[in-house]
């Protein structure tokens, strides 16, 4: 299904952080948003995901309208975001964090014994899912570790990991690359394209790192001051000397 972005504005005081933004991230496909700092990226992935109300506008995932939904209610519907900063219990051991983050929501209700038994097969089962998951993104060899004892990198494929231990339909990364040494730049870039080819899973990215999103992008959406400026593939973006100019300048341009 496609994530559809329709007619989309969001103003905070008298600014408009999104201006009329209409946008598609293509089922099966990676989706880029770039843009410079205050383009609007972030306060679009709030509207998508039920951490802000758009003013007006709507943004539907097939047939459900999200805009109408509770974070919690999106995330139901398979569409799952990770945050600038990586989220988590750093008090908490890589696998532990595994754990919590699949956590049967009927464990909150302690009072049901009847329920009990399936509970516990469902705990077996997301704590299956949590050791495979860890092994293929290559973090069980750290599954002892403490989160804040994990370099930036690390966290980063951690919180792919916690995600995907929710089973979504579209992942929305927010600056996946960003701090992470240019040695796991590549790193993630493979987790990502994995995410798509191997679990059918529809990506959408927001990066600074221009060279990291040519890499994994099918398709770039370029905003600038809350509006939509250009669409296209990596190669139509890379040739459009006004989009290079404005989102990295002409010095990025040149190399």
């Amino acid at each position: 299904m496609e994530l559809v972005v329709q007619s989309v504005a969001k103003h905070f005081g008298g600014v408009a952080a999104l201006d009329d933004v209409s946008l598609r991230a293509s089922q099966g496909a990676i989706t880029a948003l770039i843009g410079p700092n205050g383009a609007g990226k972030t306060t679009l992935f709030n509207a998508m995901t039920g951490f802000a109300k758009a003013d007006k506008g709507t943004i539907h995932f097939g047939d459900v309208r999200l805009d109408r939904l509770t974070p919690w209610q999106v995330a139901r519907h398979g569409v799952i975001r990770t945050f600038q900063t990586p989220v988590g219990f750093p008090s908490l051991t890589v696998l532990e964090n595994m754990f919590a983050a699949g956590a049967p929501h009927a464990a909150a209700s302690v009072a049901s014994v009847l329920r009990f038994r399936a509970m516990r097969a469902e705990a077996r089962t997301s704590a299956d899912r949590a050791k495979q998951l860890l092994r293929e993104l290559q973090l069980w060899d750290l599954r002892d570790r403490y989160v804040d004892e994990l370099s930036t990198g690390d966290r980063k494929l951690l919180e792919f990991a916690r995600q995907l231990m929710m089973h979504p339909r579209v992942l929305l990364l927010d600056e996946p690359a960003a701090g992470v040494a240019p040695s796991y730049v590549d790193r993630l870039a493979e987790v990502i394209r994995s995410l798509r080819t191997e679990r059918g899973i529809s990506c959408v990215v927001i990066d600074h790192n221009l060279a990291f999103i040519m890499q994994i992008a099918d398709h770039i959406h370029v905003l600038d001051r809350g509006r939509l400026i250009a669409s296209g593939t990596p190669k139509e973006i890379a040739d459009n000397a006004d989009v290079m100019r404005i989102y990295v300048g002409s010095s990025a341009v040149a190399s």
